[in-house]
């Protein structure tokens, strides 16, 4: 009897134990997975399966330190009944030196831990791209040439601590609509340290170039401007000039026009009126008297 007993104790306290320990499970699950790339979104989950209604989630913790007492706004911790998310806004490297993530709560028997992570790796990413004039810090920015002028894009990895890092090529690809990806145009060069070399620039090779790495990527956008598109301002204001001077002519000899036929008019007017007949043979009389009198 009492080894029934016993046994039925020891059954108890096993089936509790597992109980506790299989009420929470955890995203990522594989250690695998426990990889983020520079100022990318890393979140851990802690998911609570038990019979009961909440989890009672207390805090994360990065290592032995509360996330609450870090950066404000780096760490964004969101919690519900079943669920408990820590989500890294944007993963840098001092994050990858933690060597563990956890969440703890009311019901766990091991240390009040639900759920622990171990140390995400950082992994290597495409972080800028440089041409031989800009620097392009954002991904989807543009870079503008002429027609028959030349271009190197050089995608930059990060980090580049050689120690830990071996470089790693990336692969270009090419897109006229930054959605379907695929081969790069013609006459493009690209060399092993990651460059992108176009020495004459045509209406082709207009469109988005992307650097890929470890399933992350940055996108340049190449516009390329006519020869002659330097030209079309001040040839706009040459035909707009051009115009004016136009309008100006034919108004003016419009109203040439117009004066010399009112001219004309106050003549015929002026015969045909008896005043000024009387008025002119007057005038013409008194100057004859004058003439004859001198």
């Amino acid at each position: 009897m009492a080894n029934t007993l016993k046994s039925l104790g020891l059954l108890l306290v096993l089936n509790t134990l597992i109980y506790s320990n299989g009420q929470f499970t955890q995203a990522p699950r594989n250690p695998a997975d426990l990889q983020a790339a520079l100022k990318q979104q890393f979140t851990l989950s802690c998911h609570y399966a038990g019979r009961d209604t909440s989890g009672d989630f207390l805090e994360w913790y990065r290592d032995s330190m509360p996330v609450k007492d870090e950066k404000p706004g780096h760490y964004v911790v969101k919690t519900s009944d079943k669920e408990s998310n820590l989500t890294i806004k944007i993963f840098v490297k001092n994050d990858s030196l933690a060597h563990s993530w956890s969440v703890k709560t009311k019901k766990s028997t091991s240390g009040g831990i639900a759920c622990r992570f171990n140390q995400i790796r950082l992994i290597q990413s495409p972080q800028s791209i440089t041409t031989d004039k800009e620097v392009l810090d954002a991904s989807e920015s543009s870079v503008r040439r002429i027609e028959g002028e030349s271009v190197n894009f050089a995608c930059n990895v990060e980090p580049q601590d050689q120690g830990y890092y071996r470089p790693k090529r990336v692969r270009w690809e090419f897109s006229t609509d930054n959605h379907n990806f695929g081969r790069l145009p013609a006459e493009i060069e690209e060399t092993a340290d990651n460059l992108l070399k176009i020495k004459e620039v045509k209406k082709i090779h207009r469109g988005y170039y992307r650097c890929e790495l470890n399933n992350r990527h940055f996108t340049v956008l190449l516009r390329v401007k006519d020869r002659l598109a330097a030209l079309w301002p001040f040839l706009g204001i040459v035909g707009v000039v051009l115009i004016l001077v136009f309008i100006i002519l034919v108004f003016e000899k419009r109203q040439k026009a117009t004066r010399k036929a009112a001219t004309a008019t106050n003549d015929e007017d002026n015969t045909r009126d008896p005043l000024v007949r009387t008025t002119n043979k007057s005038s013409d009389n008194d100057n004859k008297k004058n003439v004859v009198k001198a």
